[in-house]
């Protein structure tokens, strides 16, 4: 009945399920013990009866994360707004992007790309370009082509630039 949508009160929950006992000879639970019941049901459950499938796994779904054999194998990538300020072009204070490669077997960063533009295909494909390329800095021997690269559904993943790099260099293009 907590599942119900709009739930109903816990008077009236009380009061349904007094009758229900009563009609198979039961004791009816107290009207503190409903309350308690319907408070602590699972937020997961509770999102899943409201809003369905979609809105469970919006809020509840861990990341999957797939477990790989060997580094290169498969990396991941995605952008984020930092929460940093710097200056643009017109000395108006700003929030850059990132753009991280991120290798699936070591969880380490492959390559990035900074910029204080939203992200785009070109943004994206610098980013795996500094991925791809052998690193100036002998600490960070991480380089290479993966086989998968698995990215969200982002515009600028499910661009035509992008899948045609991916198709260049054999690399196989997963959207999440």
């Amino acid at each position: 009945m907590c599942l119900r949508t709009p739930a109903p009160s816990y008077a009236y929950i009380h009061r349904r399920i007094s009758d229900i006992a009563f009609d198979r000879g039961l004791h009816a639970p107290g009207y503190t013990t409903i309350r308690s019941v319907a408070r602590n049901i699972d937020p997961g459950l509770l999102a899943l009866a409201a809003g369905g499938n979609r809105e469970y796994r919006d809020k509840f779904e861990l990341v999957y994360r797939r477990t790989t054999q060997a580094p290169n194998e498969q990396w991941q990538m995605d952008h984020t707004l930092l929460d940093v300020m710097i200056l643009d072009e017109q000395q108006r204070p700003i929030r850059p992007w990132l753009s991280i490669v991120l290798d699936d077997y070591s969880r380490a960063i492959v390559g990035y790309s900074l910029n204080a533009k939203a992200p785009s295909a070109q943004q994206s494909a610098l980013a795996l370009h500094h991925a791809i390329s052998r690193k100036d800095n002998p600490l960070w021997p991480i380089y290479g082509l993966p086989n998968v690269l698995y990215t969200d559904h982002g515009t600028d993943f499910t661009s035509s630039r992008i899948d045609e790099l991916c198709l260049a260099l054999h690399i196989q293009l997963i959207h999440s």
